[in-house]
């Protein structure tokens, strides 16, 4: 009797840690030291621990709630420039509805070369903003003359503030764990492996019913994520 082969790296991240826990529970409630694979087993437990370590930083959202704020607001305020001026480029006094105009020609010319900001990503959006505001700087008087100023003033703080709230982001994340989930997933089951060979050996060599407890319990457990993809993979085809 012994514990069967399961190909490990077709499990989902999620998966792959909730089957190594499941398994390290089986092993520790059996006892390691029972089975001979008290080493293996803290060897195990080390590495499963670094791979939920890292598979946290690698599924922290780049947006925390505040960022979500700050994008949010950054883009009513992009939005509502654009409606401001949109109303005086039909303004009946002429030198407003050209002014608008100009600056509008301004904002689209951005969009086209940069990408609207509204469907661009977090950094490019703040790039393009910041070009924005520096391409309308010398139209000044025209922004006066349409009253956009406070407008222009919210767009340009709405965007420094984000831009900060990112700096201070990248700055804690340097200190952080890289969140290489793969290398740390195949330390894992590197570790399982090797307490997976021992227990297989000490079975052979000295048996006995602790060995066929385990190996029966840990053999459910393969039993249920095997089902698990198997499942998975169905719905696929189905769908």
């Amino acid at each position: 009797m012994e514990i069967k082969k399961f190909y490990l790296p077709q499990l989902h991240n999620g998966e792959h840690v909730a089957y190594h826990e499941e398994s390290l529970e089986q092993l520790n409630r059996a006892n390691p030291s029972s089975l001979g694979v008290q080493v293996q087993a803290e060897a195990y437990s080390v590495a499963l621990n670094e791979e939920k370590l890292d598979i946290d930083v690698f599924s922290a959202s780049e947006l925390s709630l505040e960022s979500t704020k700050r994008d949010r607001l950054r883009d009513k305020a992009y939005s509502r420039l654009k409606a401001w001026l949109k109303v005086y480029a039909n303004d009946p006094d002429s030198a407003v509805s050209e002014a608008a105009e100009r600056l509008l020609f301004v904002i689209r010319k951005s969009a086209i070369e940069l990408g609207d900001p509204l469907i661009l990503g977090l950094s490019k959006e703040t790039t393009a903003i910041n070009s924005l505001l520096r391409n309308l700087e010398p139209l000044r008087a025209d922004i006066e003359l349409t009253g956009a100023a406070a407008g222009v003033h919210e767009l340009e703080a709405a965007n420094r503030t984000f831009e900060e709230l990112q700096i201070e982001r990248n700055l804690e994340k340097a200190g952080k764990r890289s969140g290489n989930v793969k290398a740390a997933r195949t330390a894992t089951d590197a570790a399982y492996n090797a307490v997976v060979e021992r227990i297989n050996a000490q079975a052979l060599l000295y048996g006995g019913e602790a060995f066929d407890s385990f190996i029966k319990a840990q053999n459910a457990i393969i039993d249920k994520y095997a089902n698990l993809v198997a499942h998975r993979k169905e719905l696929k085809t189905k769908s």
